[in-house]
């Protein structure tokens, strides 16, 4: 596939699907243009499908360790991630000018907690209910 001049765009030519991962760690690479939210999905995700080793490793440099905090959290508040290690690391990112910057990156690896089933399928069940409700008062 010849992409010259794209610089990572669409090139018009069908890619296979994406076969899904089920084998960890998962790296989620957490950035500040999402909401959290969307990095909890991810995880909800890789850990619903799991079959061995059910662990993600979330990757965050600056705005977007907030991000990452935030979502980390909420998968152990909501009982489908327990914290195994929490660290940092200096890393060098080149700006597009060239200019090298170290930045602080923070590294979180979360594993499925024991109660991921039941609170998976407690979190399915409120959504459907939350769902019918709004599907119903559209048809009203």
């Amino acid at each position: 596939m010849d992409t010259t001049g794209t610089k990572g765009g669409y090139t018009g030519e069908k890619t296979e699907p994406r076969e899904e991962q089920t084998v960890g760690p998962r790296i989620v690479n957490v950035s500040a243009s999402r909401n959290f939210s969307f990095f909890v999905y991810q995880a909800k995700k890789f850990f619903k499908v799991a079959e061995e080793n059910p662990v993600v490793e979330m990757h965050a440099i600056g705005s977007a360790i907030s991000i990452a905090v935030q979502a980390a959290d909420s998968l152990v508040k909501h009982n489908y991630a327990k914290y195994t290690e929490i660290r940092t690391d200096q890393v060098e990112v080149e700006r597009e000018n060239g200019v090298k910057l170290n930045k602080a990156k923070l590294f979180i690896t979360l594993e499925r907690a024991e109660g991921f089933e039941a609170a998976y399928e407690e979190f399915e069940k409120k959504r459907e209910e939350h769902q019918a409700h709004r599907d119903q008062e559209f048809h009203e």
